[in-house]
């Protein structure tokens, strides 16, 4: 994992000590290497020799207005602004939780170094998505999760469906070993930000190891409503949390299809987008819908959202009869059907079809821009 190198300027010494410390001492140690300054003079002199090892700066808008540098391209600049003040360009509120601060950091990270260089800063987000239901998000994303951990990933699943697929579970006894649980991290994680406290435990505190999936996953709620009470702040915390753990090189997330906040927060936070079709005429005009609103009502999402998405045709017979109508989308994977699995699919069966596990292979190396960035990045650590 390559840190994030982070230069903050700050006039108040008393700032930039806590920061520093706090950062030191979280899960972003590893994640990212911050120098301070207080002075001008001195912030303009280390970028002015050691600028290009830089990668992001995080100062307040008096460093940014005297510094001639400003306009270098290579570098995300963001504004640290206290309540009310107004600045253009990327900005944070200097005064709210460090954490909260140093996600947000980290994800205008994200946004500016592309997809590709997502890989090199750490873990990556990849959600499993379709406009309609019924279209096998579930199989797919636990066939991803399992490709990318026969191939030496760190991989997390994690399901935010309201009601989830319980086949993932079958013969499993996930609980064992497992101290909390998703609805007790939930709590955890709001009373911490609440008190503007560090969580007390780690990830695995709260999850457990799913044997056929080679990764951790949270057993499934025993209460709906825990579920439904999930809004848009809580889903980014929680996928913040398992993301910033540093012990993972991929979270997978399966989503409602139907909109909540919980999928939107997934389709604006995830690095990248599996988008799920079958070969059916209503599953591609609605799909096709759904793109054409959102490039209407907010071209700016729609533009984010193509630029991080990989469109996938699920259950292909070997021949493409329908298409999305009035779109210039393209279908880069294709997964195969699978006859056996007509009558009803058992766990078993889900994660060990030679032909889709072919299928899903292909669908990871275009995720992954055909480069094999996974075999051994663990022992990077």
């Amino acid at each position: 994992m390559i840190p994030v190198r982070l230069v903050l300027a700050v006039q108040d010494e008393l700032y930039i000590d806590p920061f520093m410390q706090y950062v030191h001492c979280s899960e972003f140690d590893r994640r990212i290497i911050v120098t301070g300054f207080s002075r001008q003079d001195a912030f303009e002199m280390y970028m002015k020799d050691s600028g290009e090892l830089v990668d992001i700066v995080l100062a307040e808008p008096t460093f940014l207005e005297a510094w001639k540098g400003l306009n270098s391209g290579r570098l995300t600049v963001v504004s640290l602004c206290e309540r009310g003040e107004s600045v253009s360009g990327l900005s944070l509120d200097k005064y709210q939780p460090l954490h909260q601060l140093l996600f947000s950091l980290m994800n205008m990270v994200r946004g500016d170094r592309g997809k590709q260089a997502d890989m090199e800063v750490g873990t990556v987000v990849i959600g499993v998505h379709s406009i309609v239901g019924g279209q096998g998000k579930s199989t797919v994303s636990w066939n991803i999760a399992k490709q990318l951990a026969s191939e030496g990933a760190k991989v997390f699943y994690l399901n935010l469906e309201t009601v989830n697929n319980r086949l993932i579970f079958e013969g499993q006894n996930v609980r064992e070993g497992q101290q909390g649980g998703l609805a007790r991290l939930l709590y955890d994680l709001k009373s911490a930000e609440d008190g503007q406290q560090e969580l007390k435990f780690p990830i695995s505190a709260y999850a457990c190891r799913h044997p056929l999936l080679q990764g951790d996953i949270f057993a499934p709620l025993d209460n709906l409503n825990e579920m439904l009470e999930l809004q848009r702040k809580e889903t980014v915390d929680l996928i913040e949390f398992i993301a910033a753990s540093g012990l993972y090189d991929a979270v997978v997330i399966d989503t409602d299809s139907y909109p909540n906040e919980r999928t939107e927060a997934v389709l604006e936070r995830a690095d990248k987008l599996v988008w799920l079709v079958t070969d059916d005429d209503n599953v591609m005009r609605k799909t096709a819908l759904w793109f054409n609103h959102l490039e209407r009502s907010r071209p700016a999402m729609h533009s984010h959202m193509l630029s991080k998405s990989l469109f996938a045709v699920n259950r292909y017979t070997g021949e493409l009869v329908t298409s999305l109508p009035g779109s210039e989308i393209v279908f880069e994977a294709m997964l195969s059907y699978i006859s056996a699995w007509k009558n009803g699919i058992r766990q078993a069966a889900a994660m060990h079809s030679p032909l889709y596990q072919r299928d899903v292979q292909q669908l990871c190396r275009k995720l992954y821009g055909n480069v094999e960035v996974l075999r051994g990045r663990s022992g990077q650590r």
